[in-house]
This record gives C-alpha cells, sequence and structure tokens, in this order.
C-alpha cells in the first residue's frame, strides 16, 4: 500500500494539470490579498483555467497517440 501512496503522489507531484490547478486556486487568492483589482484576479484565474484545459486536451491527444 506504501508503494501506490508513493507512485500517485509521484504522479502528481509530476503533473502539469496538477500545479495548473493547484495554481488557479492560489495564485488569485494572493493577488486578491495584495489588493490588486479583482477583475485582474478574475483574468488570471481563468487564464490559468486555460492552461490546465489546454494541458488535458495536449495528455488526451498523448494517449490517442500510444493505442
Amino acid at each position: 500500500m506504501k508503494n501506490l501512496k508513493t507512485y500517485l503522489i509521484g504522479q502528481m507531484i509530476t503533473s502539469k494539470k496538477f500545479w495548473y490547478a493547484i495554481a488557479s486556486v492560489v495564485v488569485p487568492s494572493i493577488v486578491t490579498y495584495l489588493g490588486v483589482s479583482e477583475a485582474t484576479a478574475n483574468d488570471l484565474f481563468y487564464a490559468l483555467l486555460a492552461l490546465l484545459f489546454g494541458q488535458s486536451f495536449a495528455d488526451f491527444g498523448k494517449e490517442a497517440k500510444k493505442k
């Protein structure tokens, strides 16, 4: 069971999608805390979501090529 946990955590840490998802929550929160306008925080959030979805589509294409 320990090896499975280690494997899953390792997969998550090396995943770009994981880091984009974390950043899409953390970055707008930090920006809002620093006093930047809410519109800018929303723009950053949507840009990070676009990166997340773009990476998802790219990964989907890689899996399709393997088959």
